[in-house]
């Protein structure tokens, strides 16, 4: 009697061990499948918007904050570009035939239009060598500049009476 129950409470132990190890065994896999599935999610970062709801610039600043490496595209009608980041700064920017710094300010001219950031890893050389923030102040005092010589011109020809298209007085 007392050797069957020694079995009994054995074979008890050994199932509850076995129960215990299949517990485990299932755990960690579970967690392995859950990092997979977590970095997968990290790496399909996606980001896209309406340049009427949210500025391209604010699209630019959002990439570098977090420090995105990829594509950048942008749509305007037909019209297409894009900006390459690595490590959230612009290293390259393409709109309609023109390349570089000359590319951006007249992306960040655009008011209508769609962008989608493409997460990918970029081998390329840094072609933009300037912060986006030193680009965009150089397109805002250029946009401002401007706007402020256009504004006091007409003011000025309705007072006077002349007209000026380039000539000299």
């Amino acid at each position: 009697m007392i050797h069957q129950q020694v079995v009994l409470f054995g074979s008890i132990g050994l199932c509850c061990g076995m129960g215990t190890a299949l517990v485990i065994v299932l755990a960690i896999r579970a967690s392995r499948g859950k990092k997979q599935s977590r970095s997968q999610y990290l790496t399909t970062f996606v980001f896209s918007g309406n340049l009427k709801q949210t500025t391209l610039l604010d699209a630019i600043q959002f990439l570098e904050i977090g420090q995105r490496e990829g594509i950048l595209h942008i749509y305007s009608g037909r019209r297409k570009g894009y900006l390459t980041f690595v490590k959230g700064q612009v290293v390259d920017a393409f709109y309609r035939n023109v390349a570089g710094r000359e590319a951006i300010f007249r992306i960040l001219e655009l008011e209508e239009g769609d962008f989608y950031f493409e997460p990918k890893k970029i081998s390329q050389p840094r072609l933009i060598s300037d912060s986006i923030m030193d680009i965009a102040f150089e397109w805002d005092a250029r946009k401002n500049e401007g706007g402020e010589d256009e504004d006091p011109q007409p003011a000025d020809d309705q007072q006077s009476g002349e007209a000026t298209h380039g000539s000299a007085p």
